[in-house]
Formats: C-alpha cells, structure tokens, sequence
C-alpha cells in the first residue's frame, strides 16, 4: 500500500515535469502527505494537463456519506470493483510525488523511498465526485498499487504503481481503451530505486518538515 508520500520540487519543476499545464491550485510543499489532505493532482479536462487539488481518500459516488475513504485501490482488481471500475474507465490522474513511505517489519520502521536522481515522478491514480445531500461535490483521489518489485519487496509486499512520463499521455487520455491503460499498471523497476530507514516522526501528519525524512 501507499499511506504516506512527499512533494515538496518548486512549483516551476512540476510545471515542467508535466506541461504544458494549466494551473488551478495554490501549492504548497509538503515533506509528509496523508490521507484526508487536499494535494494536487494532474487531471485531463477539456484535453487539457490541469494541476489541481483533491482530497487523498477516493469518495464512491455512490457512498452514502464521505466517511468512506479509500486512499489505495488494488490495480489488479480496479477494473472490478464497483469503488473504482468507473473511475478507472473516464476519471484517471496522475499524483505528482517525489518520494514514498512503507512501513517495515514487526517494529513498523519507517522507510523513505525515492528515484535514484531524488526526481520527481507521479503515481497512477483515479478520482471521483461524491455530492452531498445540497448537491455540493467533493474531488478525491486514490493511488493504484501493484506488487513490489524485488528490491522494494522487503519492506512491503506491495508499491504505488510510478507511470513513466512517456506513458502520461496514454493515462490521461479520455479515449484510451481498457486494456491499453491495464497494461501500464506494473511495478517500476528495481533499480531506479533508493531508500534508507527514517524517523517514526513522520507517523505524526503534523510533522512537515525536510527533517523527519533524514536518514538514521
């Protein structure tokens, strides 16, 4: 599973990373993203990059009240499920991050993940409206994992599935078939990869800061 990432690359490198792109949301970085904060997100709208921001916690809308928040959704199965099988057809989105949290072994020592070059990357994701009973609508995303690749499997079964940017086009575009974006839905490799073992501060969301992510 993915509980926790970070983004804290200027402004001018995501707009970079992932232009052209409009821009709908005031950022802020962040060195410990949880569930339940709103965080930006590159969507599609009117063939369009858009960055905007969602809440982490995919919100059904069908769900009875937002109390339902689902912050993974299993690849394998997305297509599947009635939480995500929608979303995965008409409502994907890429999540902007620069690094992960997992969780290890029995003492659930927390480990932070990133590229090898510390670049940025984006995870593959989904989003949703639910409206409450006013017609108000809440915007919320999840993030799709997969099996974690051989160096990564250690620390936890399971990854974020990392869309290289040569697939962002493929993700995002409306008209892409089932199948094509199934097929991109697989573990990054293992050797783009580093991490080392950090403080259990960042189980804490109030803790934001470039130093609970230093290496012991």
């Amino acid at each position: 599973m993915c509980g926790r990432y970070t983004l804290a690359k200027p402004i001018k490198t995501i707009e970079s990373h992932f232009g052209p792109i409009h821009i709908s949301f005031k950022y802020c970085p962040s060195y410990n993203i949880a569930p339940s904060l709103v965080s930006p997100v590159v969507i599609n709208e009117s063939d369009q990059r858009t960055l905007t921001g969602m809440k982490w916690g995919l919100v059904p809308p069908w769900a009875k009240d937002e109390k339902m928040k689902l912050i993974n959704a299993r690849s394998e199965t997305a297509h599947e499920k009635p939480s995500f099988k929608g979303s995965l057809k008409n409502q994907r989105c890429l999540i902007p991050a620069d690094g992960f949290l997992e969780w290890a072994g029995k003492e659930k020592q927390p480990h932070y993940i990133q590229l090898k070059e510390q670049a940025l990357f984006a995870f593959a994701g989904l989003w949703s409206t639910w409206k409450d009973s006013e017609g108000i609508g809440l915007d919320t995303y999840t993030i799709l994992t997969t099996g974690a690749n051989e160096k990564l499997n250690p620390i936890h079964a399971r990854m974020p599935v990392i869309l290289p940017p040569e697939q962002y086009n493929a993700w995002l575009a409306p008209d892409s078939s089932l199948e094509v974006v199934r097929a991109l839905l697989t573990p990054y490799p293992s050797e783009e990869f580093d991490f080392h073992p950090v403080s259990k501060e960042v189980n804490s969301p109030k803790n934001n800061s470039p130093e609970i992510l230093h290496a012991l």
